[in-house]
């Protein structure tokens, strides 16, 4: 029997309350995730996206809050609160480029045709939102808030399971990737879309409610990292496939969630920067929604300019898209302001957050 399974009844029994203020590790770990999804659409750097895979975390990270939410104020609460977050920002997104779309003759685009259905995945995205052969720009990364919506609609059951029999729970996502992976063929549709990112992030997911129920920090780190390791090495061994991502964004999300650095570096930083992480997290679903149509936007004005050495450069793609994408966060971001119930604001009130003392590892 597992060090989880010997303690799972006491931590599913009385569940430790996560206190409202932010967790500056948290935070600091969200915004480097955003920062490098952003980066790899912009200007793709392959060793850091297999160095750090940014989705994995984002979605062992929302798990945690999730989590923390679930203990606060229950399953239907959490879901309407989340639902609430979530969505409005692709509705303000949708709001552009459903017309936009419409202008440019999706109604009769004969590779992508408008369906009567299509506008009402824009307003709840149960499937991948659609768009127009001209519009696909808008789409490309919209995935995530599919897959995040249903774990959202999931997380009741789930967090009941998982204060039941974690470690069946916690292995159940992980184990359905391997056999998606090498017994059955998911199929390229809604329904398998659905399945398979179940799968590769479902584990994640979980690891954030492990992370707030306390039932990684019963697992020594040795023993973590060793875990971690293995995971490596048979990502390795996949040679790249789809399981190996898996494999290894796993592997990262579970060493990530279970250390607790004390973070008191952090509150010697300039403000600055702790400002910029505050603002990455609270304006984080917006500018996710909006950087790739911006990074677009931005290399098309770089092309158009007709020099080689410009659209070739790096830096010069950043310094045109992330003030494109800043311009598209400000124009928008106070559609999460809405969605918290928070007076609207071109930029978000800022709260820094303070380090809180750590159990020892």
């Amino acid at each position: 029997m597992s060090i989880i399974e010997r303690t799972a009844p006491a931590a599913a029994q009385a569940p430790v309350a996560t206190p409202r203020a932010r967790s500056p590790y948290v935070d600091t770990l969200r915004a480097a995730a955003i920062v490098r999804v952003f980066l790899n659409h912009a200007i793709p750097i392959g060793a850091l996206t297999a160095l750090f895979p940014s989705m994995w975390l984002m979605f062992g990270l929302a798990g945690f809050l999730t989590a923390a939410s679930l203990a606060r104020g229950g399953g239907s609460r959490t879901v309407r609160s989340r639902l609430r977050r979530l969505l409005p920002p692709l509705w303000a997104l949708g709001a552009v480029a459903l017309p936009l779309m419409l202008l440019h003759g999706w109604s009769h685009d004969p590779q992508y045709p408008l369906r009567w259905f299509d506008p009402l995945l824009w307003v709840l995205p149960l499937a991948n939102p659609p768009a127009s052969t001209w519009g696909g720009i808008f789409v490309v990364t919209l995935w995530y808030l599919r897959a995040y919506l249903w774990f959202v609609l999931m997380s009741p059951v789930l967090w009941w399971l998982m204060r039941r029999w974690p470690v069946p729970t916690l292995l159940a996502p992980l184990v359905l990737a391997v056999v998606c992976s090498t017994v059955v063929t998911v199929p390229s549709d809604p329904v398998g879309d659905v399945i398979w990112t179940t799968a590769s992030y479902g584990t994640a997911w979980l690891l954030g409610y492990a992370r707030h129920l306390r039932l990684l920090d019963r697992l020594p780190l040795v023993a973590v990292f060793a875990v971690g390791a293995a995971l490596g090495v048979l990502a390795l061994r996949s040679n790249g496939s789809p399981l190996s991502q898996v494999l290894w964004g796993t592997a990262v999300v579970l060493v990530a969630l279970r250390v607790r650095p004390s973070m008191t570096w952090y509150e010697r930083l300039p403000e600055l920067p702790r400002r910029a992480v505050a603002m990455l997290n609270a304006r984080a679903v917006t500018l996710y929604v909006w950087q790739l149509p911006m990074i677009f936007v931005g290399h098309w004005l770089v092309n158009r300019t007709g020099i080689a050495a410009l659209a070739d450069s790096a830096w010069v793609t950043l310094l045109v898209t992330v003030p494109l994408t800043a311009l598209a966060v400000l124009c928008f971001g106070w559609v999460e302001d809405v969605a918290a119930k928070r007076s609207p604001r071109l930029l978000p009130e800022i709260t820094l957050t303070r380090a809180r003392p750590q159990p020892a590892a």
